[in-house]
């Protein structure tokens, strides 16, 4: 009897480690999924926590630039690298290359959510506009294959951000309705190994903050709905197709270790303020480690870049985590 006790202990130990940085649903069925070291090709879709500025015009990914352009770690929103740079040069297994279609500002669906100006491309255009005709047929463009190719898409901030105070009640569910209608459509083209990024606690940014405590708890009430519905999405994936892997990975948590406890993560630990951004600092700087005597510290000891965007820190504390997931 002590030894069943034991075996069971230990059984559930390990699956809890199994989920440190994951969700429920992040066990894979690995039908086409060949572990990371096995990843050569990723398409990412997003906002500006994820954009790199990339031009499906110019130049393609390749040897000398595996995210194709513009010069790495291109037009990010961290003073710096983000996490799907880390993922494609730093926390790679194998030599990958990354068609990164986020764009800043983005929301699932614009005639949903509008962001915040009409030029922004959402998930829908971005998948609808760039990769479905230019991408899809799996060309010798950009020559992924299912086997070989993970999807990520990491959204929700903007629409939450841009909608949560008016609490409508039917509204996340048409937007969760509509991503998964996109997921479709990536999965009817091959897609078939997906990571999903849930919404980090954005509530506790400072642009949040400045709205006051009501408005804080608002966000963080539609900011678990919609994480909660990331999980509901990735497991309906996975139950309607056998073939396919997915991943959920709980950005959330990370940034709330990190907020709370700065050395959570090697990565992070240079943090001295995980709270307040610096102003002089918010629009980005000449190297991701500037110093401006008004800040008190370096650009890099803020999580902050400004309002609403972590430095790059956080973004490969995020890169790898990541990859311990999806080993």
């Amino acid at each position: 009897m002590v030894w069943e006790s034991s075996v069971t202990l230990v059984a559930a130990a390990l699956a809890l480690s199994n989920l440190v940085n994951g969700l429920p649903n992040s066990h894979p069925s690995k039908s086409h999924y060949p572990g990371w070291a096995g990843i050569k090709h990723i398409f990412a879709f997003g906002d500006s926590y994820t954009t790199t500025g990339f031009n499906v015009s110019l130049a393609q990914p390749s040897p000398a630039n595996p995210l194709g352009n513009p010069t790495y770690p291109g037009y990010t929103s961290s003073n710096g690298p983000n996490w799907i740079d880390y993922l494609t040069t730093t926390y790679n297994k194998s030599f990958i290359e990354t068609i990164n279609l986020a764009y800043g500002g983005a929301t699932v669906d614009s005639t949903l959510v509008a962001p915040y100006k009409p030029t922004v491309l959402s998930v829908k255009e971005q998948v609808q506009t760039e990769y479905l005709p230019i991408y899809a047929s799996q060309s010798s463009i950009f020559p992924w294959t299912s086997d070989d190719t993970l999807f990520t898409i990491f959204i929700g901030i903007n629409d939450i951000g841009n909608s949560y105070s008016s609490q409508n009640a039917t509204l996340t569910p048409t937007i969760f309705s509509e991503l998964s209608g996109l997921v479709d459509q990536l999965y009817s083209t091959g897609a078939r190994n997906f990571l999903f990024l849930n919404v980090p606690p954005v509530d506790q940014s400072p642009l949040t903050q400045a709205a006051g405590p009501a408005s804080q708890a608002l966000e963080a009430s539609a900011i678990s709905d919609w994480n909660s519905r990331v999980v509901s999405l990735s497991k309906s994936l996975t139950h309607r197709h056998s073939d396919v892997t997915s991943f959920v990975f709980d950005t959330n948590k990370v940034f709330s270790r990190v907020i709370e406890h700065p050395c959570a993560y090697p990565q992070t630990c240079a943090y001295q303020n995980t709270t307040q951004y610096c102003e002089a600092y918010q629009n980005g700087t000449p190297t991701p480690t500037s110093f401006n005597a008004t800040c008190g510290v370096s650009v890099d000891k803020y999580l902050w870049l400004n309002s609403l965007h972590p430095t790059f820190r956080m973004h490969e504390a995020i890169a790898s985590q990541i990859v311990k997931l999806i080993k």
